[in-house]
């Protein structure tokens, strides 16, 4: 944790710290709230469950990570101001602590302040900050600090995460949403927050989703994608730079297997692995070279990619064979590259280091898989490891690596796997 770090309160009255919002948007309140956190270095050695068995997936909110064993287990770990790690307490956890809950997961995904689940049944749980109802298990409240069921009886075969809301894909593949709405992310055609799920409107049959911090994005039956929600730098991809309510095809013709949505951009997959991304590009986070783009740009550097994930201002994806690649923005080191770098100038934050191509994740891992958070990365190894890169000022990286780490550092407490 950084020291002196201030706790930054959001529309709706959501604390979310580091999700800054879009600057010079003045439907946006924010107000500096005198919160002061303790330095690390003054703290006793923190609590830890052992992970006794290898990593299924893991999963990067906004300053917190989950994990899912492929036994089901939850364990989470980084900032719990708000509950979001479910251990029934508001304690940052910089290692593993098991999820406060008998239940079995199949996956998991990281919001801003909250996470939710679904088991293999198809059933959703949520817990941490529930302002604008984003956990969906009743009217919205101030936060549940261990796992409650989400409303309407709805079973689920994928569940997504965004900033303040979350999204899901039903057994017939039709997607609904529930939380803070004032962007038109739930694409109900409204602007209000929902605390149930409502059905994304146009009854689009989508296959996966993709929650971001103001915006969603999808891949439909027939391998389109669609975005809606915020799109003042084009992350919606359909040539234009204004929010909608509802779902927007994005254009160009390209047929895609994968989708995923970061906080001003968005990235997918085509069949043949060749990564495309649209909207904000001024920290390098489309890898094409450009400043953005309100429609779909080929990634640069010929890599044949099998998954991808957008992070606040930068982008990682797996490579066949297993090989990591980021590119953007790497002020915190969520590149996780030890190769040499560009400079990305007079970005809203000034000068950052950033890389404008993909460049490999240092170490010579072979990962299964990769999340992004705000400004970290982390990825689960074929060997069912989990490792973590970038900001550490909430305990994010499950590693007591500092203040973060420019390459990656193993998640402590992993006792199962080699």
């Amino acid at each position: 944790m950084v020291p002196g770090r201030e706790v930054v309160k959001v529309a709706g009255g959501e604390y979310i710290p580091g999700l800054m919002p879009p600057w010079g948007r003045a439907h946006i309140l924010v107000v500096l709230v005198a919160a002061v956190l303790p330095a690390c270095g003054s703290e006793p050695l923190s609590p830890s469950d052992p992970v006794t068995e290898p990593f299924a997936s893991v999963a990067a909110g906004t300053a917190h990570t989950c994990g899912v064993t492929v036994g089901g287990i939850a364990y989470c770990w980084g900032l719990n101001q708000y509950g979001q790690i479910g251990d029934g307490s508001r304690s940052d956890r910089p290692l593993p602590i098991l999820v406060a809950t008998t239940l079995r997961f199949a996956t998991l995904t990281g919001g801003g302040g909250h996470t939710c689940g679904r088991t293999s049944a198809g059933t959703a749980y949520c817990w941490g900050i529930n302002l604008s109802g984003q956990l969906g298990s009743g009217p919205a409240g101030d936060r549940l600090l261990v796992p409650a069921a989400v409303s309407g009886g709805l079973t689920l075969g994928w569940i997504a995460a965004g900033g303040a809301f979350t999204c899901g894909l039903a057994a017939d593949s039709t997607a609904s949403c529930w939380g803070w709405n004032a962007l038109g992310q739930l694409g109900d055609l409204s602007r209000s927050d929902r605390s149930a799920p409502v059905a994304v409107a146009g009854g689009l049959k989508l296959v996966s989703l993709h929650a971001g911090t103001w915006h969603v994005c999808a891949v439909a039956a027939d391998s389109s994608a669609y975005c809606w929600g915020r799109n003042a730098e084009g992350a919606l991809g359909n040539g234009a730079t204004t929010d909608t309510a509802g779902p927007v095809a994005v254009q160009g013709g390209l047929k895609f297997v994968s989708v995923t949505a970061g906080s001003y951009h968005s990235c997918a997959l085509t069949v043949s692995g060749d990564a495309y991304c649209w909207g904000d590009g001024q920290f390098g986070q489309l890898g094409d070279s450009t400043g953005g783009s309100t429609t779909p740009r080929l990634v640069l550097g010929g890599h044949t990619f099998v998954a991808i994930a957008a992070g606040a201002t930068h982008t990682c994806a797996l490579a066949t064979g297993g090989a990591g690649y980021c590119w953007g923005n790497d002020t915190n080191g969520q590149l996780g590259t030890n190769v040499p770098l560009d400079v990305c100038s007079g970005t809203r934050v000034g000068d950052v280091l950033c890389s404008l191509v993909p460049v490999p994740v240092a170490g010579g891992l072979s990962f299964a898989s990769l999340t992004t958070g705000f400004h970290h990365t982390c990825g689960v190894t074929t060997a069912g490891l989990a490792y973590c890169w970038g900001l550490n000022d909430f305990g994010q990286l499950g590693s007591q690596a500092g203040r973060g780490s420019i390459t990656p550092v193993r998640v402590a407490n992993q006792q199962a796997a080699p």
